[in-house]
């Protein structure tokens, strides 16, 4: 079972978010999220998702999870 959070994440980076009936993940840059990318887009459409905030009224309803132990080292921030 999942434990969602709400509220900043411990860091900056990615982290997987509860969106549209399953995850996506979210660029969280220490103060916004941003738009949610979806697992099967590639790199550009994350990219430009992680560049645009979501909207303010989006922002204290969005939930996020611990990054799974699959997650790569490198990109825990």
């Amino acid at each position: 079972m999942t434990t969602w959070h709400k509220g900043p994440p411990p860091s900056c980076g990615w982290w997987p978010c509860r969106g549209w009936g399953r995850i996506v993940l979210r660029w969280w840059d220490g103060q916004r999220w941003s738009l949610a990318a979806d697992q099967w887009q590639g790199a550009l459409v994350a990219a430009w998702c992680a560049a645009r905030p979501e909207a303010d009224y989006m922002q204290p309803h969005i939930e996020w999870t611990e990054r799974p132990d699959w997650w790569p080292e490198r990109s825990r921030t």
